[in-house]
């Protein structure tokens, strides 16, 4: 997909993202700790099952299981040195649950390596390590490059314009936090400026993911989504964390949260979707409430 054809399909209808898939691996076994890339070679029907929950729940567009499958994050995994494999293995089992009805998002996630002041890794390394993983996902055949939850915009910005060399659509969405002077990332990048300067740098479509559940994420789509100057996303989380003896659950539900997102598409959201703890029941509702919006 050009990025022409992701800003027309975006600006022509609201897009339906997936929900949590790291959330879902665990709650399929995936070992706490493990990087869920490992998941794209040992157990691919696991993965291709969450992403067809997804789609059969209404899903535009689903993520590749790839969020931490840049070469440096995968060198921590016990990946080193794989990131061609394990991002063609994903995009090949999400195409097979995808079977051409639904989009295909190469799914970039943070290296977890640090800039200075809190770090020596520099912007030249990060840029080299988003460049390799989003010539794997092109490669591969993903329909566009999706950067996700990205808290200092230098990293984002080294994404974004690695994956602006593909050629392919670029979605990029940053995760802020509500402080009392407004929204901003844990690194103090401002919600406004810091998704206009990611469309500055070429993304074709821009937002806000995790971090915060849908009631506060309206807020944030209310305020920034007219002021940016290409389509806007947003992916809340499935309400506050809870940690129980059965493991972390979140409190929202799939009714709430699907109200929500419709709300965020009234204040000018064009993709809507979920993060953390969100499930295809969430993408369900969500479809629902998506559809009665568009037939009032």
């Amino acid at each position: 997909m050009r990025p022409a054809e992701l800003r027309e399909l975006a600006r022509t209808r609201a897009l339906l993202l997936d929900g949590g898939l790291g959330s879902m691996l665990i709650a399929g076994g995936l070992d706490e700790g493990r990087a869920p890339e490992w998941w794209n070679l040992e157990h691919p029907e696991r993965i291709e099952a969450v992403h067809r929950a997804y789609l059969e729940a209404g899903s535009d567009v689903v993520h590749t299981n790839t969020f931490g499958a840049n070469p440096l994050r995968l060198a921590a995994g016990g990946l080193a040195g794989r990131c061609h494999e394990v991002n063609a293995a994903a995009v090949e089992i999400t195409r097979r649950a995808t079977r051409g009805t639904g989009l295909i998002a190469g799914d970039m996630g943070p290296t977890g390596h640090m800039l200075p002041p809190l770090g020596t890794t520099t912007v030249e390394q990060l840029y080299e390590a988003f460049r390799e993983q989003a010539e794997a996902l092109a490669q591969a055949g993903a329909d566009l490059i999706s950067i996700e939850t990205m808290s200092d915009l230098r990293e984002a910005r080294a994404a974004v314009e690695a994956a602006r060399a593909t050629s392919l659509a670029v979605h990029a969405s940053m995760t802020f936090e509500r402080r009392r002077r407004g929204f901003f990332t844990i690194m103090g990048d401002p919600l406004v400026p810091s998704l206009i300067a990611l469309a500055e740098a070429g993304a074709d479509a821009v937002g806000c993911n995790c971090s915060v559940t849908s009631a506060v994420m309206v807020a944030m789509v209310s305020e920034a989504a007219a002021l940016v100057p290409v389509p806007f996303s947003a992916q809340p989380n499935a309400g506050q964390p809870h940690v129980t003896a059965e493991g972390v659950v979140y409190d929202a539900s799939p009714e709430a949260f699907a109200g929500d997102l419709a709300a965020m598409v009234h204040a000018g959201a064009s993709l809507v979707g979920g993060c953390c703890g969100t499930t295809p029941e969430f993408i369900r509702q969500a479809r629902t409430a998506l559809d009665a919006t568009v037939r009032q």
